[in-house]
């Protein structure tokens, strides 16, 4: 939508249904990853799903949401964090322009875990408010990973890790300085560590209040010294795919 005028966009509400909204986050990511890390993914993915899903059915893309929740890395510099009800009411407001403008499915593409609570409990509430369905696609679920991270473990995607980097090594390889990256695996929360039931395994039940200073100093969990650009591309071609089966599934609804 950024390049559109206001009366394409007028022209497209009654031929487009589905609205992609790319959020992402603004927030630290080691020495070796720009601040915009995730919103620059989540932007790049979006514009690839698009360029393809458009050869099945028309969707268009609002304007990319930088920043997110990203109260864990408060404390780094360059972090900017958004409170949970401010974000939330920017979701609301992005929402209720685009049903006034006659679109009637909106996707939140999320690139950032620090949004996935906030936007799964706004789903019905927005759509109960404006009667547009609404969903939420998070890029690093394992449903939409699946087998294509299999030669990773799970510290190679948590943050500032191997898969992130893998992605910017395709998407924007000038803002990657892998000479800066460094290994960092937490001592802390971990079964090694003797925790049972507080683990950052992202098959966790319980969730609890760890923030980033709990597990790094160089703000890196996981290895991104592990990155190459083949296996960023061939993630992100499985993820882009499955991403397209989500969406055929929404325009069905």
């Amino acid at each position: 939508m950024d390049e559109l005028t206001s009366e394409d966009v007028k022209d497209a509400s009654s031929q487009v249904e589905m609205v992609l909204v790319p959020i992402g986050s603004f927030e630290q990511h080691g020495r070796h990853l720009p601040l915009a890390t995730d919103s620059i993914i989540v932007h790049e993915v979006t514009r690839i799903v698009a360029e393809r899903i458009n050869l099945e059915f028309p969707v268009l893309i609002a304007p990319l949401i930088p920043l997110g929740k990203s109260t864990e890395h408060a404390s780094r510099a360059g972090t900017i964090s958004l409170e949970g009800d401010v974000l939330g009411e920017v979701l609301r407001s992005v929402c209720r322009s685009l049903v006034r403008d006659g679109f009637k499915k909106i996707v939140f593409m999320n690139g950032h875990g620090g949004n996935v609570s906030l936007l799964t409990s706004m789903l019905r509430e927005i759509r109960e408010e404006t009667g547009a369905f609404t969903a939420s696609i998070y890029l690093y679920s394992e449903d939409l990973l699946g087998d294509s991270v299999s030669r990773f473990n799970e510290w190679d995607m948590f943050h500032a890790c191997a898969l992130e980097t893998s992605f910017m090594m395709v998407l924007r390889p000038e803002l990657v300085h892998l000479e800066k990256a460094s290994r960092n695996i937490p001592q802390k929360f971990t079964q090694q560590s003797g925790y049972k039931h507080l683990l950052l395994s992202r098959k966790r039940g319980v969730e609890f209040s760890w923030l980033i200073d709990d597990l790094s100093h160089s703000g890196v969990v996981g290895d991104p010294t592990k990155a190459t650009p083949e296996t960023g591309r061939a993630i992100l071609e499985s993820l882009v795919e499955r991403i397209c089966e989500v969406l055929r599934e929404v325009k069905r609804v």
